[in-house]
């Protein structure tokens, strides 16, 4: 088996075994991939933390997402949609160094360019680790597809603050992108920004590049099919490709206690889902990653099965686009 590099084994490899034949669980489908198999998706996990502005765990969160394998199964009952005959495997970790952060950036840079370049036809999606690891995924990615990407980001926070101050951390992966022009600013919509979560300049900023923003009270006003109907309307002429960032911080802190930055007034699950099930079904959606998710404060896993719904309800949505496509 040739690896990729940069990417390790994954931290927990199920073995499949048997109870009822006729169910089919994540463990049983999301196996490690075998080095030469073409895939529909990709799971990647990118345990980085250290970049974390307030004190988080969110390393440990491709750990237990991994273990909770063994708790879902693959059929979609509201959709009477079965995800097992997708080519959906684990690919495993990316390299991190102990005290290197901008070290673990590249690392997950490469890695992506890595991916692209030997599995063409996949979409990665990236289980953090905090919201730094979105800049060096992009950026991968961008380097090998050499296309105009747009990002959609579901998040509290703009993650606009100034590298001069701390470097390149989960506040700072809009800037980044925008900053070393990978991203145009127009070419960036944020859904789910809260009150006393944000600063006015910084709001400043995000509109003087051309950032869209998208407030959580204009997301219960409005509904959240009419703001990503907006969103991906506003970015259909522009680009050639989406990258999905789903910041889990969006949400109410009543659904997800284990998110460093909790808030009362987010997003619920069920709009998230939706997204999450839209944005996968769109043919311009290359990639896709889930972020801030600290399994420590957590009670009973409560929101990092809120992260795998995202991802089932996101594989739902690339199980459309690839039927419609047959």
């Amino acid at each position: 088996m040739e690896r990729i590099p940069y990417i390790g084994r994954p931290g927990i490899v199920h073995t499949s075994g048997q109870g009822d034949p006729y169910v089919t669980r994540l463990s049983d489908w999301i196996t490690e991939w075998d080095g030469a198999e073409a895939l529909d998706a990709a799971v990647i996990g990118a345990p980085l933390s250290k970049s974390s502005i307030s004190f988080s765990g969110a390393h440990m969160h491709p750990g237990v997402f991994r273990q909770l394998f063994s708790a879902f199964t693959t059929y979609n009952f509201e959709e009477d949609l079965d995800l097992r005959h997708m080519r959906v495997r684990d690919l495993g970790d990316i390299a991190m160094h102990v005290t290197d952060i901008p070290q673990c950036h590249t690392n997950i840079e490469r890695a992506m360019a890595e991916v692209a370049k030997r599995l063409p036809t996949a979409v990665p999606c990236l289980i953090g680790g905090d919201h730094s690891i979105t800049y060096p995924s992009v950026t991968g990615l961008r380097s090998v597809r050499r296309q105009r990407i747009g990002l959609i980001q579901f998040d509290a926070h703009l993650d606009v603050r100034d590298t001069a101050y701390g470097g390149r951390s989960n506040g700072t992966p809009v800037r980044s992108l925008v900053e070393t022009e990978a991203v145009r600013g127009e070419d960036i919509v944020t859904i789910g920004l809260r009150s006393f979560a944000n600063s006015k300049e910084y709001r400043t900023y995000a509109e003087q590049q051309g950032i869209t923003l998208y407030t959580a009270k204009q997301v219960r006003e409005q509904g959240i099919r009419t703001v990503l109907e907006e969103a991906m309307d506003r970015l259909a002429s522009k680009v050639d490709a989406v990258y999905a960032t789903f910041d889990i911080d969006v949400l109410d802190q009543s659904d997800v206690p284990g998110v460093p930055a909790i808030g009362p007034g987010g997003l619920s699950p069920i709009d998230l889902f939706y997204c999450a099930e839209a944005l996968g079904a769109w043919d311009r959606v290359a990639a896709m990653d889930m972020v801030c998710v600290d399994p420590n404060r957590d009670t009973r896993d409560r929101t990092t099965r809120i992260s795998m719904h995202v991802l089932l309800y996101f594989l739902t949505g690339l199980a459309k686009r690839l039927r419609t496509s047959e």
